[in-house]
């Protein structure tokens, strides 16, 4: 197993270094073990969807309804988190996941405030509306419990390991986030809509950076567990009413799109303030 120490991380504000294993005690894992887990979760999570789909009565169109979201999200995902918290447990990383002593400088945290904004804007309010309190309920916990069971995995045990194999701190974002991607690629064998599966894992790619620059910014896991919850009761709430058909893809892609350019223009404005003010 490869324990290199830390490498340095663009980026991150003066003096904000960590030794590599505070707050970890436990068998560390190798990229390659991560990814077994990976396949490991996806077998549970997709397995419980395809299980539930073939049940009577189960809801086929979608999530579009209580019990759809109950049979194709809670019960599966719920499944999937019992198997990522034993992970944690078994590596005893609970103080590790969860928070990062490692913050990115300041300007970083406009990014969960542009992601909470772009939701805002995406919701469906008027479709979830239509289908009442109990389902938006419904959708709400399901997508948080995504939202957990996903950061803990990727965000949470995916960069202890990637670190520990000698990443450089941009890599261990980008690797776990191509990670994260493709294990959503997965949702083509479920539905068998490969060209969406593969438009899927460009679009989660590109979302998974940005929930791990939420960590960092915010330095708490459970910001980027909320970030992605909201993320994806924004996106889904588009879906939920048949009458009025969304595409997804496009519905994610513009949002995208449009967190990506207020980070860059942030970037810059912060950039040509900070040399305004150099002597």
């Amino acid at each position: 197993m490869v324990t290199a120490s830390t490498p340095g991380h663009a980026g991150a504000a003066p003096g904000s270094d960590r030794p590599e294993d505070a707050g970890s005690r436990g068998p560390r894992l190798q990229v390659w073990q991560f990814l077994v887990l990976v396949v490991g979760y996806l077998v549970l999570v997709q397995g419980a969807v395809l299980l539930l789909a073939a049940e009577p009565g189960a809801d086929a169109h979608g999530l579009t309804s209580t019990d759809a979201i109950l049979r194709q999200v809670v019960v599966p995902v719920g499944i999937g988190a019992a198997f990522v918290l034993g992970i944690v447990t078994y590596l005893r990383a609970w103080q590790t996941v969860f928070v990062e002593p490692r913050r990115l400088r300041a300007w970083v945290l406009a990014i969960p405030v542009v992601l909470l904004v772009t939701g805002l804007v995406v919701t469906d309010y008027s479709g979830l509306a239509g289908k009442g309190l109990t389902f938006t309920g419904a959708l709400l916990v399901a997508t948080l419990m995504v939202g957990f069971s996903e950061e803990l995995l990727f965000r949470g045990v995916g960069v202890q390991v990637f670190r520990r194999s000698g990443c450089s701190e941009f890599r261990v974002g980008l690797w776990t986030s191509v990670v994260f991607g493709v294990a959503h690629g997965s949702n083509g064998l479920v539905t068998g809509e490969y060209g969406n599966a593969l438009l899927q894992v460009v679009l989660t790619t590109g979302t998974g950076f940005v929930f791990y620059l939420v960590f960092r910014s915010t330095g708490a896991l459970t910001a980027a567990m909320l970030a992605h919850g909201w993320w994806d009761f924004s996106v889904l709430s588009t879906q939920v009413d048949p009458a009025r058909p969304t595409s997804m893809e496009f519905v994610a892609f513009g949002a995208l799109a449009v967190i990506l350019l207020a980070v860059l223009v942030l970037r810059r404005r912060v950039g040509r303030d900070q040399a305004s003010t150099k002597p």
